[in-house]
């Protein structure tokens, strides 16, 4: 085969896939930060409500909030995003299903970060205040569920940015239905 017969087929998995690293960059950037500032406010309002906060960082000099876990709140807005992107957008998955799925699986991720942290590199970065697991207590699983609900209403139509809402016209004026489409192509 030549290159001319292989060529249009690599262009358009390469264009696929820098299509999918640019809205991952882009939902990075653009959810990240408002989650942290949102992990803020979380933890005054439990800090508010309970007379201590919910979580402290060891390491910060701030110890109730740290700028490290903003890569943290990264890794959260990729799970998200890619279980958004390649499962949950294709299987038409509701909301509610898709805040207890992937809120449930970042509580599982925080856990996991902070006892990696803490265990293996010895660098915790954050301690819930009185909790069984140390890393995370549960009722930060209502709070994850928030933060997916917050994701979806901050992107909700940020996924489909790219995807045609129709077919392009024919020539003759006339748009095909898109394939699985209710639609008719006959005239309005």
């Amino acid at each position: 085969m030549s290159k001319v017969e292989t060529g249009p087929s690599g262009d358009g998995r390469q264009r696929r896939v820098a299509g999918y690293l640019g809205s991952l960059v882009f939902h990075v950037s653009y959810v990240t930060p408002i989650f942290w500032f949102v992990e803020l406010l979380q933890n005054q309002l439990y800090w508010k409500l309970t007379g201590e906060p919910g979580w402290t960082y060891p390491l910060s000099p701030y110890h109730w909030f740290s700028f490290e876990s903003v890569g943290l709140w990264a890794g959260s807005v990729t799970i998200i995003w890619c279980l958004n992107f390649f499962w949950f957008l294709r299987r038409d998955v509701g909301l509610v299903k898709r805040m207890v799925i992937a809120g449930t699986i970042c509580f599982a991720g925080e856990w996991l970060a902070g006892f990696v942290a803490d265990r293996v590199l010895d660098h915790p970065l954050q301690i819930w205040t009185n909790a069984p697991l140390v890393y995370i207590k549960f009722s930060a699983l209502f709070f994850w569920w928030w933060d997916v609900l917050l994701y979806e209403l901050l992107t909700v139509d940020i996924a489909r940015l790219g995807r045609p809402a129709a077919a392009p016209p024919e020539p003759g004026g006339q748009a095909e239905p898109l394939r699985g489409s209710s639609s008719s192509s006959s005239p309005r």
